[in-house]
């Protein structure tokens, strides 16, 4: 019985450190004890396929998880749910990181809040593809 609990534990501390976060802040934090950067994933997932895919072929892909798990704190302000932070916290982080307005638009920033790397447009690059700008964006 112990090593089934054991291995539940195991598997639930790696699930929750590749969790999204939909508070800003909270990722900064984490971001400044932990010594990574911050990727921010702008979509409107209800309205913009190209989002939809971006998130489902890349950001939900164990490759991505995996290097994300020791390198990124992820979040994601999806603007289809307005209840994931204050709508008007969301539009001062867009004023700040993405003021063109682009979806899906991905930007990678340091605990200063500091930009560190802009990633491409996704125009349904391979994962190993995408997964190198992610790579040469977080420095």
């Amino acid at each position: 019985m112990k090593p089934i609990l054991i291995a539940l534990l195991l598997v639930s501390t790696s699930l929750s450190a590749q969790t999204w976060k939909t508070d800003l802040n909270e990722a900064l934090r984490e971001a400044g004890s932990s010594g990574k950067n911050v990727l921010l994933f702008f979509s409107v997932s209800d309205a913009c396929d190209i989002c939809r895919r971006l998130d489902h072929d890349v950001f939900q892909s164990q490759e991505f998880l995996d290097y994300a798990k020791d390198n990124l704190v992820l979040v994601k302000l999806d603007f289809k749910n307005q209840a994931s932070q204050d709508k008007a916290d969301q539009l001062l982080i867009v004023e700040k990181y993405n003021k063109d307005g682009f979806f899906p638009w991905v930007v990678i920033v340091n605990a200063n809040q500091k930009v560190v790397g802009k990633l491409p447009m996704y125009e349904d690059q391979s994962i190993r593809q995408y997964l190198s700008q992610i790579k040469a964006a977080n420095r």
